[in-house]
């Protein structure tokens, strides 16, 4: 490989992995067994590499992406500082020029890269400009010891900001110059120092850098760090699109940065997704972030995301309900932007399947589980890739309009709409527990679907619907059902007869007046479930909370529910078949 000719695009869809959880191809660059190779501590190297990745691109690529995110290939220091961490994630670099021997040689990577083409698959680079490993110990100004250092050229004390950790992210100076977690903080505005790092990436002299390996594009860490004119100065040295991470959930920041930039990470609707399909929240912060979609100047170039290498699995904050996980993906797939889908979810992997961030950076990194393409979530996503694929003059290109929003609603609805050709796909999304009935306006100026068009679900097509005329003069309108916990995307035509699995679900169904403010969890002996920590249950109506589990698929399971997660119910523990649904009436004492 050399300097790709493929970029980055809106109509990608994006597989996220990190380099060293994914597969094991080559055993002999794991490193040292007991030291910075614990098979088993997530917080030290796997085993995973480019030869490993490689072995499993047509898998990838089966699941309909077209790009892949792969972990900074630099070489990494080997600990932390602390010595409590490897440098397995690729944010501890050491030499800005050589790949991590523990993932493999600069001949592996390209061949990974060659291979990926081949396949139709883009490889994106995760640029690190803002940092390297903790060599200098503030308010140290050299190495000590000296040959405790990074890889020259970057052994220049002169070439960082010797400055206190970072305290006030909202303080532009104190972000830009001081210290992300002791990480040592390269100074951009050192004309040696950043031409050292641009040459890192792609020298156009003689072909080499980073770039020269043939990365489609760049997303490039810590952006709130690195001044913005850096941003663009570094898009511009390598000619492929860059987006960057912003750890915020303010629009206006994320948007003020996406001026320099191709694209940016949406953390903001992130956030809001998260509280809306994991917190069992109102649709109004979704809302919130749409509304402010125009002060972006290109929302397709937004990549959006359930979870990903710094948050906790989409699983393990949504106890586990892989309808809800249905229905994320769904809303995802739908709303503008890029999807960016972490490795594993298509597994069902959870990390520690506990409703809580204290293990963030350790449990949601697990090593891959599995490679089957049996599993209904890997099934689902090819489908979703699929749809995105087929419609893109929609789902890509399309424009974005709210259609139905109430507030404190579980049901909302927008449509894409390609405004050339006037096709569009109507998206209605159900968050609750119990399935929801309708009327969503599609106003008939703004909607070229005419009185009596059939519209179909494209995640089920035996569910079709009928524009009617409205009660408003000229007004045109659906009546839709939506399942619990479920999606429509609703278009005209004749799609492809598509239909879901069955989804073989444990039903627990409980009767009890919890009272305003609190909660049912259950507790028992068989994943998702353990005794240590409760899982939220779904709250149906005032007097009826269900669990449903899709995870254990055979045997018996064993359990107790309680309030608020701290007073068990009273009586022995109930056993409930796999597959079956059971109703208790329990009472605490």
């Amino acid at each position: 490989m050399a300097y790709s000719s493929q970029s980055l695009s809106a109509s990608d869809t994006v597989y996220m992995l990190l380099t060293d959880r994914f597969f094991d191809g080559d055993p002999r660059n794991n490193g040292v067994l007991h030291q910075e190779y614990r098979p088993g501590n997530l917080h030290y190297y796997q085993g995973g590499d480019w030869v490993g990745l490689t072995q499993k691109l047509q898998y990838i690529k089966n699941l309909g992406f077209t790009a892949i995110w792969i972990s900074a290939p630099q070489e990494n220091e080997t600990y932390s500082r602390s010595g409590d961490e490897a440098g397995y994630h690729g944010y501890y670099t050491k030499d800005f020029n050589r790949p991590n021997p523990h993932f493999g040689t600069e001949e592996e990577l390209r061949a990974l890269i060659s291979r990926a083409e081949a396949l139709g698959l883009k490889v994106i680079l995760d640029a690190q400009l803002n940092h390297t490993a903790d060599y200098l110990e503030y308010p140290s100004t050299t190495y000590d010891p000296a040959d405790y250092k990074p890889a020259a050229p970057f052994d220049n004390p002169d070439w960082y900001h010797h400055a206190p950790n970072i305290v006030n992210f909202d303080n532009p100076d104190e972000a830009q110059n001081y210290s992300l977690g002791g990480l040592d903080d390269l100074a951009q505005e050192n004309p040696a120092c950043w031409a050292a790092l641009m040459n890192a990436y792609w020298n156009p002299t003689n072909q080499s850098g980073w770039f020269s390996y043939g990365f489609a594009g760049s997303r490039v860490d810590a952006v709130i760090e690195i001044p913005p004119e850096y941003l663009s100065r570094f898009e511009a040295h390598t000619g492929k699109p860059s987006f960057g991470e912003a750890f915020t959930g303010s629009v206006d920041e994320n948007a003020a940065i996406a001026q320099y930039m191709w694209g940016m990470l949406d953390f903001p609707l992130y956030f809001q997704m998260n509280n809306v399909f994991c917190k069992a929240e109102a649709w109004g912060g979704i809302k919130w972030a749409f509304d402010q979609d125009g002060k972006y100047k290109d929302t397709s170039h937004l990549f959006t995301f359930l979870d990903n290498h710094d948050r906790a699995r989409f699983l393990a904050n949504a106890s586990d309900n892989w309808a809800k996980l249905r229905l994320a993906l769904a809303f995802q797939y739908a709303a503008r932007g890029i999807p960016i889908v972490y490795y594993g979810t298509e597994q069902n992997m959870a990390g520690d399947y506990k409703y809580s961030e204290d293990t963030l950076n350790y449990c949601n990194r697990e090593m891959m589980s599995s490679f089957s393409e049996d599993t209904t979530t890997f099934q689902y996503i090819q489908r979703l890739n699929a749809i995105r694929k087929e419609y893109s003059k929609i789902l890509v290109d399309g424009i974005q309009q709210e259609l139905y929003y109430s507030y404190g609603d579980s049901v909302y609805a927008f449509r894409r709409r390609n405004e050339g050709n006037g096709a569009e796909i109507i998206c209605i999304f159900n968050n609750s527990a119990s399935a929801q009935t309708r009327q969503i306006t599609l106003n008939s100026g703004l909607t070229s679907y005419t009185i009596g068009t059939q519209l179909t679900n494209l995640l089920e097509t035996n569910d079709v619907f009928c524009v009617e005329a409205g009660e408003i003069s000229g007004s045109r309108v659906i009546h839709v059902t939506v399942p619990a916990n479920g999606a429509l995307l609703l278009t005209s035509g004749d799609p492809e007869e598509y239909h879901q699995p069955s989804y073989e679900q444990t039903k627990v169904i409980v009767h009890y007046d919890a009272g305003f403010g609190n909660s049912i969890s259950i507790r028992g002996n068989t994943l998702p479930l353990n005794w240590e920590f409760g899982q939220k249950c779904e709250n149906v109506n005032t007097n009826t909370w269900q669990f449903v589990m899709e995870r254990p698929v055979g045997g018996s399971i064993e359990f107790k529910v309680l309030l608020n997660d701290s007073t068990w119910e009273s009586g022995d523990n109930h056993v409930v078949k796999a597959g079956s649904t059971m109703e208790i009436w329990p009472s605490f004492d």
